[in-house]
């Protein structure tokens, strides 16, 4: 079996599969998968496509928001996010990776998605750690009262 530059790392080991979803409890789930064919996975279809993931930004806001964009989206991307948007329902966005070989799960993050654009070309989504466990991060707020040294901070 040959193998393509895009399957093989330097070292020689294959990479993982990197899988993209975005899902709505009334609408459903888009799923996408990195690569240059369409995969089954844990019994789910993955479309081919490209996407990528920003990193936050560098700042003290108290926000670490993630950007996700996806690039030659179908129609049916198109359709499913007007859906959304119309439902005002909390939608969320998973990013997994999945071992080549096993086809087990390596490691997997679900955020709330605050946030996006689309286009008939593309679609830009912002998702947001702020409600992993439905709760407000960090939970101890830090004030004079519980931390008399912060009025000497500034």
């Amino acid at each position: 079996m040959l193998y393509s530059l895009e399957e093989i790392y330097a070292s020689g080991g294959r990479l993982p599969i990197v899988t993209l979803a975005i899902a709505n409890e009334t609408i459903g789930a888009l799923r996408y998968v990195l690569g240059y064919e369409d995969m089954e996975l844990d019994g789910c279809t993955y479309m081919k496509s490209a996407f990528t993931v920003s990193m936050p930004e560098r700042t003290d806001s108290g926000f670490s928001d993630l950007s996700f964009g996806v690039d030659g989206v179908s129609g049916e991307a198109y359709e499913y996010m007007t859906r959304v948007i119309a439902a005002q329902t909390p939608t969320y966005i998973t990013i997994t990776q999945w071992h080549y070989e096993y086809r087990g799960k390596l490691s997997e993050l679900t955020l709330t998605i605050t946030g996006g654009r689309i286009t008939r070309e593309s679609a830009t989504f912002t998702a947001s750690f702020c409600d992993m466990l439905n709760l407000e991060f960090p939970r101890l707020r830090y004030t004079a009262g519980n931390a008399p040294g912060l009025k000497y901070a500034a």
